[in-house]
């Protein structure tokens, strides 16, 4: 991973967790901590060595007893913070790409809001939720010419796109038809909007959960290298110590 790749990272990192300028600059590891009394979520989020805890002030002293490791366990995070009513939003390796992916097959993609819904109808609830591809404004929705699907009644099997973060990163959503899955499609949805990214002049995230090895190995194929990873619960502010 380049320098520079890692100075985007530092910067955009910095500008979402809402530090000082420069605080992930330095590459010295060490924890970073940011009190946000009105938090209504506790998030540890480890990139470029250090590691950095945003969220109430007792969240905050409380995780000065915790290792780095320990923090960005789900289950330490929740149980650190179970008295606030606390919920697990999840735990994700954040890994990015700096280079284009060369070799893409030739395929026919459509990116009107139709075809994203088209496929949305074809996918389960949670996963849908969870890559927001309706929502991203710049997405790819790969489509299947084979003489199979065009006999079938849809032909939509992946779909791929971003939402840009910090004004740097484009942050990647892939969803895949379940009974098309195995077959190269995502990767294949998720190379163009990599490189379609790139192009733009930004640069590619990927957030995989931690559980999920398989999202993980895409990643890995396409050429993305974690740098950190961002594990969060939400917390109820009027709870009682």
């Amino acid at each position: 991973m380049r320098t520079a790749t890692e100075l985007t990272v530092a910067r955009a990192w910095t500008q979402l967790l809402q530090l000082e300028d420069g605080a992930l600059a330095d590459m010295t590891p060490g924890r970073i901590t940011r009190v946000d009394p009105k938090a209504k979520k506790v998030s540890f989020v480890r990139i470029l060595g250090h590691g950095v805890l945003v969220g109430p002030e007792w969240a905050i002293e409380r995780g000065e007893e915790l290792s780095d490791d320990e923090l960005a366990d789900l289950q330490v995070l929740l149980e650190l913070t179970a008295d606030h009513n606390s919920r697990p939003v999840g735990s994700a390796v954040l890994s990015y790409a700096d280079v284009p992916i060369e070799g893409l097959p030739n395929v026919r993609t459509v990116d009107d809001q139709a075809a994203v819904a088209a496929l949305e109808g074809l996918c389960d609830p949670e996963d849908i939720e969870e890559v927001g591809l309706g929502g991203m404004p710049s997405r790819w929705v790969l489509l299947d010419d084979s003489p199979e699907a065009r006999a079938g009644s849809n032909g939509h099997v992946a779909g791929a796109g971003y939402v840009v973060w910090a004004d740097v990163l484009a942050h990647l959503g892939v969803l895949t038809c379940p009974d098309k899955r195995r077959h190269g499609h995502g990767t294949v949805a998720a190379a163009l909007a990599t490189n379609a990214a790139l192009a733009a002049g930004l640069l590619p995230q990927w957030r995989a959960r931690a559980d999920n090895e398989s999202s993980q190995r895409v990643a890995a194929r396409l050429g993305f290298q974690p740098l950190g990873s961002q594990t969060t619960v939400t917390i109820d502010r009027r709870a009682k110590r």
